[in-house]
């Protein structure tokens, strides 16, 4: 890209929150990292990136090939691309992002994104005791509207963007980061009532790190109740 397309200043890293002088963009010479002009550029990085992650989550080692599963179950939709858009606004603004997917053919799978700025460490905190009850709430709410749900996917993608002005030779792969991680509870266990899907209709995969005490006894509550 000739430098007379850039704007000035020059936008770095991903979320365009920091930028440099279009002549010291253009001192650095061959050293120049590539540079996202728009938010469709923007937004096709971060699903790239997030495609990459998703074979290497953070924690259940091996969950990948199960998120895999569920989202062949969509039949070439493109979810990525929607769900990066709402970790672009999360790298924005620092608040949680998330949008939700429902699968075309019954059973239904759910998949929901829930974008997070900052590590899977600094998270913790926010997160402790306020992830399986948003998580079982979600899926009782689409039962409840009367979906034969076979089971929900949560994808949470924790991203960051360490561009910095006094540092602009750095690449795009090494100021955007992006982890994720997967936890996923089977319609029955919900409530739905549809004929079981293995292994989407039996599976569970939750990271109990995260569980204060009471959601301990509602993750025992709803396995007693599935029995």
């Amino acid at each position: 890209m000739t430098t007379r397309h850039l704007p000035n200043p020059v936008p770095l890293g991903v979320s365009e929150s920091t930028t440099i002088p279009l002549a010291r963009y253009e001192s650095l010479g061959s050293g120049r990292p590539a540079v996202l002009l728009t938010d469709d550029e923007r937004s096709d990085y971060i699903a790239e990136r997030l495609n990459q992650a998703i074979d290497r989550p953070l924690t259940s080692p091996g969950s990948h090939t199960f998120a895999r599963q569920v989202l062949a179950q969509f039949r070439g939709t493109d979810l990525l691309r929607p769900f990066a858009e709402k970790a672009l606004e999360t790298l924005r603004d620092g608040q949680p992002h998330n949008r939700t997917a429902m699968s075309p053919i019954e059973p239904r799978l759910a998949v929901m994104f829930v974008a997070w700025r900052g590590s899977h460490r600094q998270l913790q905190v926010q997160r402790f005791g306020n992830y399986l009850k948003p998580l079982a709430a979600t899926a009782t709410r689409f039962i409840q509207s009367g979906f034969n749900l076979a089971g929900i996917l949560e994808i949470d993608a924790y991203v960051r963007d360490t561009s910095e002005p006094d540092e602009p030779f750095r690449s795009l792969d090494e100021v955007f980061e992006i982890d994720v991680e997967f936890s996923y509870l089977p319609g029955p266990m919900l409530g739905s009532s549809g004929p079981a899907q293995p292994p989407f209709s039996r599976q569970v995969m939750l990271n109990p790190d995260l569980f204060d005490e009471e959601e301990r006894q509602l993750l025992d509550k709803l396995m007693i109740d599935a029995t």
